[in-house]
């Protein structure tokens, strides 16, 4: 049975009529934890020992109660500046971080450090070795099912700030980001903490805070089930930290179903959000809508695909200064079928005017991402894009057009295919470069589609009506778009 927590019911319709193919219930939402009748609350000490004791222990005595009670209860944090190590989020526990609390992770790379692994701190070929700051499911932990963070009890009211420090010196004297930089300079891979991350949860809500400086990636839910984000702020760097912060994604799906993304605004130092399938099984069935994303990589499907991607429905997102908008990323080492992806009323501004890079842009499909090889060939089709608006602000850098359109199809093997583009809009002339290894034939640009060329295909005479929405072209895109996205 799939169900949303109670607080995000004002969004159910226009999240259900957006994809039909979500059949909901709903849960309560969590309620305060009481024990002998003493509302359990924690406040801070500002020291790292005893913050992450007086957490952990308040949450394994309330999965009790709340396994008891059939129900999700709340641990509530007092405003205060905490300092944690790794603490394991509980069954039907929440943590509730209100409006003045911070969590800042601790420095201390030891506090990390998984025991047989890479060293925490570390460069190696892995970056496996350090614990994330908040989890559940890993590492030996148990898995924990209605779960979650919350910043407030009433959606939409903001709540407190999990720092994680990325920009600050550890024990072993480099900061995690330069921890980071060394590595991809070496052409190795950092051993970093990712700042929360949810391993074979059903059920998890996080919504309401802010995630900001991440040492790794921020939010991560891997083989997870009934999924919400909802009200997020997720930032790195912070305009007070300036620095690359290489690699830290904002939210990262991982072979996971059912997942709402709803009002994030993102500024990351890689992917904005990624969804994979890799080694662990299929994701699918995935909205994200009304989005906005900054500085980072956009929104990625990949490189993981081996395992499945497929019905993944992405609506009013605003991308201002990204690297890319739309990418799909993949290789024959690691490639799998991608399908049934629908793009609608995605605004772009400014992309790929802070890398400059032919291999970015507005619209990225390459099935040849690295030069890695093998026999996994990603087959990406049945694509859908409608209403989508790429602006002028792309194509005034060094008099070149940055928006880049590339279909860079598989070697072959698994052309792309069933390629839609109703009311495709560009500012600026745009021709599709490269376009390899991708069918033609089941490839359309109707004719409301305005400055975007895919050489060696006419467009198509657009219907009312597009038949993959059932919705009308928005006329006004450009207008739209312009005073949406800023």
């Amino acid at each position: 049975m799939r169900f949303l927590y109670s607080p995000t019911v004002a969004l159910i319709g226009v999240w259900v009529a957006f994809n039909p193919a979500f059949a909901q219930n709903l849960a309560p939402a969590p309620t305060p934890c009481q024990i002998n009748g003493v509302t359990q609350t924690v406040s801070a000490v500002g020291d790292r020992n005893a913050d992450t004791t007086n957490i952990q222990n308040a949450m394994n005595a309330c999965t009790t109660v709340g396994a008891q009670l059939g129900k999700p209860l709340y641990v509530a944090l007092q405003p205060g500046n905490y300092i944690i190590k790794p603490i394991t989020m509980r069954s039907y526990v929440f943590l509730l971080l209100p409006a003045g609390a911070v969590l800042n992770a601790s420095t201390v790379t030891a506090d990390y450090q998984i025991a047989g692994s890479g060293t925490c701190g570390g460069i190696a070929s892995s970056s496996s070795g350090c614990k994330p700051l908040i989890s559940s499911g890993n590492s030996g932990d148990a898995v924990a099912n209605n779960t979650g963070i919350i910043g407030s009890r009433a959606v939409g009211i903001m709540g407190g700030t999990i720092e994680g420090h990325g920009w600050d010196i550890t024990s072993n004297g480099s900061s995690w980001w330069a921890i980071a930089d060394t590595a991809n300079a070496q052409g190795k891979k950092q051993i970093c903490p990712r700042l929360i991350e949810f391993d074979n949860g059903v059920n998890v809500l996080i919504r309401d805070v802010t995630l900001q400086n991440s040492p790794y990636f921020h939010l991560v839910f891997s083989q997870c089930t009934n999924v919400t984000e909802l009200n997020l702020k997720i930032q790195s760097p912070t305009p007070d930290h300036p620095s690359t912060a290489r690699n830290t994604d904002g939210t990262d799906v991982i072979s996971s179903a059912f997942v709402s993304i709803t009002n994030s605004h993102i500024i990351s130092g890689d992917d904005n959000i990624a969804i994979t399938a890799a080694n662990k099984g299929a994701s699918h069935d995935i909205t994200i809508q009304n989005c906005h994303f900054g500085k980072g990589h956009g929104l990625s499907i990949g490189s993981g695909t081996n395992g499945g991607v497929s019905n993944v429905h992405a609506k009013q997102i605003y991308f201002n200064g990204t690297d890319n908008g739309i990418r799909f990323k993949s290789d024959s080492s690691e490639g799998g079928d991608v399908s049934n992806i629908y793009y609608d009323t995605l605004c772009m501004k400014a992309i790929n005017t802070f890398s400059l890079s032919s291999k970015n842009g507005a619209i990225d499909l390459d099935t040849q991402y690295s030069s890695t090889t093998g026999t996994l060939y990603p087959y990406f089709h049945n694509v859908y894009f409608h209403d989508i608006y790429s602006d002028v602000a792309s194509a005034t850098i060094n008099g070149t057009v940055w928006d880049n359109v590339r279909l860079n199809g598989a070697g072959g093997n698994r052309p792309m295919a069933n390629l839609f583009f109703y009311n495709v809009n560009f500012s600026l002339p745009k021709t599709a470069a490269p376009v390899s290894n991708t069918d033609l034939t089941t490839t359309v640009v109707y004719s409301n589609s305005l400055n975007l060329t895919i050489p060696g295909l006419a467009t198509t005479p657009a219907p009312a009506i597009d038949p993959a929405f059932n919705e009308a072209a928005n006329s006004n895109l450009a207008g739209y778009c312009q005073t949406y996205n800023n």
